[in-house]
């Protein structure tokens, strides 16, 4: 094969899953057969409406100075333990990834029909992951507005615990020692809860720890991941926090969906656009 072939297989493998998604989206209503593809989208986004009718957007979520309470903690989880069935339905197409993966880094140069072959299954899973993409984020939506959580509020417990304090890569997709970082508009949604929280801070009279949040800030904008205190240091107070819930944190986690946890989705003419 020759080199504009490998170049395809890395393109494919590297895009992620949520790029590749949307990309496949595009063609399917392109060609005329978006209409059914996208009902899961349009519930997906109702549940969205109703989400943002009762909570507001994303970034106007205001983590009080007290951190996380562990009332917050417990409605987390009750949204991750929902989520948790999807999870497998996404870890199949990592091992379809895997697949085109493994031509790709062979010693010997793979035949067309392993290619076909592999490809035929990565394009497959894809099919099946546009419908559980918009079931998702559908669940996740009704979840949230079932136990009073703003999308906000779980952007921003999602990301200090699994990213900050537990490490894990943004955008691992189904690789653990791999991600891409947040994108640009997740990184400015995290900033501005974190300047909010910063806000929120120095009204309580905590102006230390609302200078520290403000740094965290200024590095950030520097940092294409998009994680706070990503090299340690995440305030010692959310750590308490976090602890108790420690196991059940872990247990629920899922590198499969960690390149759409925060997602919104957004319906413009025929197409769907996530950001």
């Amino acid at each position: 094969m020759g080199e504009s072939g490998n170049s395809g297989k890395k393109w494919l493998v590297g895009c992620g899953v949520g790029c590749a998604v949307f990309i496949l989206l595009g063609i399917l209503i392109s060609v005329g057969g978006g209409i059914y593809m996208m009902r899961p989208f349009n519930k997906a986004i109702d549940a969205q409406k109703e989400l943002e009718a009762e909570f507001g957007a994303r970034d106007t979520f205001i983590p009080g100075p007290q951190g996380v309470t562990a009332d917050r903690m417990e409605k987390f989880l009750a949204v991750r333990r929902e989520l948790q069935p999807m999870c497998e339905e996404f870890r199949k197409i990592g091992d379809s990834i895997a697949a085109m993966d493994e031509l790709d880094q062979g010693a010997e140069e793979p035949s067309k029909g392993e290619v076909f072959r592999a490809v035929g299954s990565l394009t497959g899973e894809i099919f099946g992951m546009v419908g559980n993409l918009g079931e998702f984020t559908r669940q996740r939506n009704e979840a949230l507005v079932a136990n009073r959580m703003s999308l906000g509020e779980y952007a921003w417990i999602y990301v200090l615990v699994y990213n900050s304090w537990m490490q894990h890569q943004p955008n691992q997709d189904f690789d653990e020692s791999e991600g891409r970082g947040y994108s640009a508009s997740e990184r400015t949604l995290i900033r501005t809860l974190m300047l909010n929280h910063a806000e929120a801070l120095e009204a309580a009279g905590n102006q230390e720890m609302a200078d520290l949040w403000k740094s965290e800030i200024q590095r950030m904008e520097r940092d294409e991941s998009g994680v706070p205190f990503q090299d340690g240091g995440l305030p010692g107070e959310l750590i308490r926090q976090f602890l108790p819930f420690e196991t059940e944190l872990a247990r629920f986690y899922c590198e499969a969906t960690s390149s759409f946890e925060l997602n919104r989705v957004v319906k413009k003419g025929l197409s769907i656009h996530s950001d």
